[in-house]
């Protein structure tokens, strides 16, 4: 595996290994783990047979739907209630918003989500993860339609969250160690992988950074003031949340959901003697590794998907992943800061 040296400067560097060329190691593996969405998705025809856009009245596209989540619509909300929500338009594959409200389409999917929440033939599975916690589609900064969380997936929407890098440095040695957390076993997604130090979805109205301060102290027990002396934005990447094989996909199933992220990233430098620990049950323990450590568990994807490419994007950021030791560095970078093709909460 990887390995870390130290240069004569002290500074800690990653060293491809004989092992490494063997079994052509790449920590693309990482991002694909993420992302293997093709950028030329829409000339795939199980896609155009399957896959639905999500459209504003306005004609704007802001999700993909799949044809099964629109049969489960059809048949278990009232088609009054559907029909005044919904254009379904077969021959562009669209189901359009009707309303021009803003309150008016909220109050809708509002009743549509709670509908399909508690039907018991309802086969979204991803409905049962119900959150109490609205996503905003954005167009030109401003909220379109506010949607409950777990249907962040049926609808296929652009998603948005604050992802922090927790980390201390060696004053002596300048060695680099991660605060890395272990989530929850009860968490009802990636149950005890590793995650960044403080991470969080932008439920509507909390922007990133204000998301950043608010999962601090929920997470991590952080308090605003330690968050607000030490974070440094770092940027943000952006990705679809897919991980199938599209060139045989039918998109007929949830596992096939596709679902732009835009992660807004922050990095927090801490002294020593601050110690992140559990706060609100979603985080089980708070361990920090070093960067050899780190880079191992990244290989063993004992990482949440999303979280481990997080943790590339400061790797490459910081000099230790590039172009010397990473055969595809470049195809990377790109996949990490990829176009998504509906708005976001920072798009005009």
């Amino acid at each position: 595996m990887v390995k870390v040296d130290i240069r004569s400067n002290g500074k800690q560097v990653l060293v491809r290994t004989p092992e490494d060329d063997k079994n052509n190691f790449s920590f693309l593996e990482i991002i694909d783990r993420v992302d293997k969405f093709p950028q030329d998705f829409s000339q795939i025809k199980s896609f155009q047979d399957n896959v639905y856009y999500l459209t504003t009245h306005d004609d704007i596209k802001v999700g993909f739907v799949f044809q099964f989540v629109i049969d489960q619509l059809k048949a278990l909300v009232p088609s009054n209630l559907l029909d005044a929500t919904f254009t379904l338009n077969e021959i562009s594959h669209q189901l359009i918003f009707k309303s021009s409200d803003f309150e008016t389409r909220n109050k809708q999917i509002d009743e549509i989500g709670l509908i399909l929440h508690e039907s018991s033939e309802c086969k979204l599975e991803a409905l049962k993860a119900w959150r109490n916690e609205k996503y905003a589609i954005w167009i030109k900064q401003t909220p379109y339609v506010l949607i409950e969380r777990a249907l962040s997936g049926p609808f296929g929407i652009i998603t948005h969250g604050s992802h922090i890098n927790g980390y201390v440095t060696d004053p002596v040695t300048q060695e680099v160690k991660f605060w890395i957390p272990r989530r929850s076993a009860t968490k009802p997604t990636w149950p005890l992988m590793l995650d960044n130090i403080i991470a969080g979805g932008l439920g509507y109205p909390y922007g990133p950074y204000e998301t950043a301060i608010k999962e601090s102290l929920e997470e991590a027990n952080l308090e605003k003031e330690i968050i607000e002396k030490y974070i440094e934005s770092a940027g943000v990447v952006t990705y679809f949340h897919y991980a199938g094989d599209a060139s045989k996909d039918n998109f007929d199933s949830e596992g096939s959901y596709i679902v732009g992220e835009a992660e807004f990233i922050y990095d927090l430098h801490l002294p020593h003697d601050i110690i992140p620990r559990p706060n609100d049950g979603e985080v089980d323990s708070f361990n920090l590794m070093t960067l050899e450590q780190t880079i191992h568990a990244l290989q063993n994807k004992e990482f949440k998907p999303n979280c481990g490419l997080v943790m590339i994007d400061f790797l490459i950021r910081n000099g230790y992943i590039n172009a010397e030791n990473e055969p595809n560095f470049i195809t990377i970078s790109n996949k990490m800061h990829r176009h998504l093709p509906f708005p976001t909460i920072a798009s005009v």
